[in-house]
């Protein structure tokens, strides 16, 4: 099955009455998104569960609530789309799109034999219980978010869920602190399916990379720069990845007299044949699960991370595949920096254990095996 279907209801039905016989399967799954460029790291996750499945031959498709502008991403995932905004003639706030979500996914779960939906926002966990009620479906619902939930709005309505598959230890906590009374299971991303990345190689002296989007509000990537203004030695910053604060963070470089060290290479399809550097850098103050920490340490590259509050923790180790350094500290980042371009080697495990240690523990089938755990013992309701 690959349908590419899309449609938009401009009404609240009071009932969706069921036209597809439900055939009983093991485990049959939508991942229930929105706001999907095709360059996230969430549409990372869901191209490797979906790749992951059909191996598995487990079934499993991605209803888009809302208009999906690039597709090619999703040449080989089953998807449908409802445009939620289309025919409204305005856009409308998130909140007052709950009607339309109902709307959509009861549609949805009609035309389908789906038993489970994974959620990535909590709107639609109150849009797929109100759906499951509507349609008298049998379908657990499972949260399963990408952001820190202090980024995400609409967290009372997790109380919907039947469970969460967290993917940080810190999302678990900030889970729980709104008394969430259902199962939460800590379930890590995986690298990609099939994932066979080179040896490492021996690193390029003094030499640093950063990955991701140009976005400081998150990223702070001007706390990295005043660090590494202060570095002993000889340096070099490669940035790959574009973004809104481009030219800011250029100004802000020559303003630290360091634009001749930073070479800023735009977003690249393969960021990791720029070279192998002695440590990729992240010095964000929030992320949910940073997978360019994952991405690094499989190739045996160390990283030096800020210990938000979700992701980081869960992934580095400090001195044995890298360092955390306090959120916010120029200092704490400028000594992790420090210690990474050490040219001695400064970390308990070599680039080949940290290599070997990141594939198995984020191997895609392995990962599938435990979020499919952790979701037959929901049960449907």
């Amino acid at each position: 099955m690959n349908p590419k279907e899309s449609f938009s209801e401009p009404f609240f039905p009071y009932h969706v009455p069921n036209t597809c016989e439900e055939v009983p399967h093991s485990m049959n799954i939508a991942i229930v998104s929105r706001k999907l460029s095709g360059r996230g790291g969430m549409e990372t996750a869901i191209q490797t569960l979906a790749h992951t499945a059909r191996a598995k031959d487990v079934p499993l498709m991605l209803w888009a609530m809302g208009h999906l502008e690039n597709t090619e991403w999703l040449v080989d995932i089953p998807y449908r789309s409802a445009k939620i905004d289309r025919g409204t003639g305005h856009r409308l706030q998130l909140r007052a799109k709950l009607p339309f979500y109902i709307v959509a996914l009861a549609r949805m779960l009609n035309q389908s034999q789906v038993d489970t939906l994974l959620i990535t926002d909590p709107i639609f966990a109150e849009a797929a219980y109100r759906a499951r009620y509507l349609t008298g479906r049998r379908v657990r619902i499972l949260s399963w978010l990408h952001f820190s939930l202090d980024k995400l709005a609409n967290v009372s309505s997790l109380a919907r869920a039947d469970g969460h598959l967290a993917i940080s230890q810190g999302i678990k906590r900030q889970l729980q602190a709104l008394n969430i009374s259902r199962p939460i299971h800590v379930i890590h991303n995986p690298l990609p399916f099939a994932f066979n990345p080179p040896k490492p190689q021996h690193p390029a002296p003094g030499r640093l990379l950063y990955v991701g989007r140009l976005s400081n509000h998150q990223k702070r990537l001007d706390l990295l720069f005043q660090a590494l203004s202060q570095i002993d030695g000889v340096w070099t910053l490669d940035i790959a990845g574009d973004g809104p604060d481009l030219a800011w963070l250029r100004d802000r470089a020559n303003q630290l007299g360091i634009n001749d060290r930073i070479a800023f290479r735009g977003w690249q399809s393969d960021p990791w044949s720029i070279c192998q550097p002695s440590a990729l850098v992240l010095t964000s103050d929030f992320e949910g699960f940073p997978m360019v920490l994952v991405e690094a340490l499989a190739r045996g590259i160390p990283v030096v991370a800020t210990n938000c509050p979700t992701g980081p923790e869960d992934i580095v180790e400090n001195h044995k595949n890298g360092l955390l350094a306090e959120p916010g500290s120029v200092t704490a980042i400028r000594d992790a920096v420090q210690m990474a371009l050490d040219p001695e080697w400064p970390w308990e495990w070599t680039a080949q254990d940290i290599q070997k240690n990141t594939l198995t523990h984020y191997n895609a089938s392995r990962v599938f095996d435990k979020m499919s755990e952790a979701i037959v013992s929901i049960p449907e309701r």
